[in-house]
């Protein structure tokens, strides 16, 4: 009793002692500093405390010291770390940027900050027009800077927003109401108010076919490191259109080879792996590996980054299977749709979104992947085109060409093409001789025709002058002489 009084009565003693002003708050550290050199640590010191010795106005100091030294220690614990900022988007008016636009899009994939809205006022309606998602249920202009709260059915009750239902033409009428904010809730000298993003931006070009199958096996690598979480084959439901073992024939030979995969078996004996039929299709589709800012590659997750759509790969794999590939535990999931799974407006899924213009026929209303298959296709072809003449070209060049062409690097050209008709024996190249008898039979039909055309524009004068000059004529045409 007597040392729990001595030490509230050294307590207050502290706390009534003069403080400098000039001195400034210690640390941590020199707190830890001057308490190891103070006469109180010593072994003999901390006896007499234990003993009941008065420690006087020392005691004080180091117990104010320890109370300093705890609260400055507990304020960083209980100081809320900071959100995350929303990712970065540049407050220009561009509306050719693709970048920027899904730039915008990227802000309202938190399910916790924008929730799913009609079609009309979904998050890629206000992404065109300049919006980011800036909060809950709020955007904001990246250029102007105004901000408007987008909230059709929800409402606050006790501090916590629920859903409510209402009647479809309300609903109706909020949905037209929010629309025409999109467009006139920007300041009056906003240039996003006066034009928006082309419905035909969000467009995935395969025009560059290297690009192309750079892009596909960047997919194919985000998604195999993901092989623990990916779906079997089984698990999919593909389009009737997509068979894997045609594009496996399809693609490079050094597709999967070059660059090496990053996963590499230390063993060297064993052969490489069989390509991953399952991150294949999904890569085929558009779907690609998940990376968040702050963790890094999400392991379990795969995204698209055309609609920001993002997929828990764990949710479609079956838990257990046996040898003979039978499911004995099925997922949470009965099966995953890969082209299903993208949002509406995605090039992926919606062929309005892919369409280009000026196309007719099926190509105006093909999606990315219908595209990207007839890509893969077409570069297969002309690949085995390639590489048959090479192949042929020594065998059946003929000998005289041989001869003629001093530069043996160079490829033999075809012979040009003579007004006069041209024989089969006259004419030899790599192509196969059924392809080279009928150009033939089409060059001497095409020669006939412009024939035909050309004796139309003959006149009787031109063609007595075409004819040969006799000795006869010579005379005749020769003046007298005088």
């Amino acid at each position: 009793m007597n040392a729990t009084k001595r030490k509230f009565n050294a307590l207050l003693q502290g706390l009534n002692s003069p403080r400098p002003s000039d001195q400034k708050p210690t640390k941590t550290a020199d707190i830890a500093t001057g308490a190891a050199s103070s006469p109180l640590s010593s072994p003999l010191s901390q006896k007499k405390r234990r003993m009941g010795v008065s420690a006087g106005g020392a005691a004080a100091s180091a117990s104010s010291l320890s109370l300093a030294s705890i609260s400055s220690l507990r304020r960083p614990l209980q100081t809320p770390a900071p959100p995350a900022s929303p990712p970065e988007v540049a407050s220009r008016y561009c509306p050719g940027d693709r970048e920027q636009l899904l730039r915008r899009l990227a802000s309202f994939q938190e399910i916790t900050s924008w929730t799913p809205k009609p079609d009309r006022v979904s998050e890629v309606e206000w992404a065109k027009r300049g919006w980011v998602c800036h909060g809950k249920e709020r955007v904001r202009c990246a250029l102007c800077h105004k901000e408007l709260v987008v909230k059709l059915n929800r409402k606050e009750q006790d501090g916590k927003e629920v859903s409510v239902l209402v009647a479809s033409e309300i609903e109706e009428a909020l949905v037209e109401k929010y629309a025409d904010l999109i467009v006139s809730s920007h300041q009056p000298e906003c240039l996003w108010k006066k034009r928006g993003c082309d419905d035909a931006l969000l467009r995935i070009f395969f025009s560059n076919a290297s690009g192309t199958l750079e892009s596909l096996r960047q997919r194919y690598d985000e998604l195999c490191s993901r092989q623990a979480f990916l779906p079997y084959e089984f698990n999919l439901r593909l389009p009737d259109e997509i068979v894997i073992d045609r594009v496996l024939e399809q693609l490079p030979k050094n597709f999967f080879t070059q660059p090496p995969p990053a996963v590499i078996t230390t063993a060297t004996t064993t052969p490489a792996p069989s390509p991953n039929r399952a991150a294949l299709a999904l890569a085929l589709t558009g779907w690609q590996g998940l990376s968040n800012a702050r963790i890094g590659a999400v392991p379990n997750t795969a995204s698209c980054h055309t609609c920001q759509r993002r997929l828990g790969l764990w949710m479609f794999k079956s838990k257990e299977v046996d040898e003979d590939g039978q499911i004995l535990v099925p997922a949470a999931m009965d099966h995953l749709d890969p082209i299903r799974e993208h949002r509406f407006f995605c090039p992926w899924k919606n062929p309005q979104a892919q369409s280009r213009t000026g196309a007719s026929g099926d190509d105006s209303q093909a999606t990315a992947w219908v595209t990207l298959l007839q890509m893969l296709k077409n570069e297969s072809s002309l690949r085995s085109i390639y590489e048959g003449h090479r192949k042929r070209g020594p065998v059946e060049a003929p000998a005289a060409a041989e001869k003629a062409n001093t530069n043996p690097s160079t490829p033999q050209k075809a012979a040009p093409v003579r007004p006069e008709p041209l024989s089969n024996a006259s004419v030899k190249t790599t192509a196969p001789e059924l392809d080279e008898a009928d150009r033939n039979a089409k060059d001497k039909e095409r020669w006939a025709r412009l024939r035909k055309v050309k004796s139309l524009f003959d006149t009787k004068a031109s063609r007595k002058s075409k004819r040969p000059v006799t000795p006869q004529s010579t005379k005749a045409a020769t003046p007298p002489k005088y």
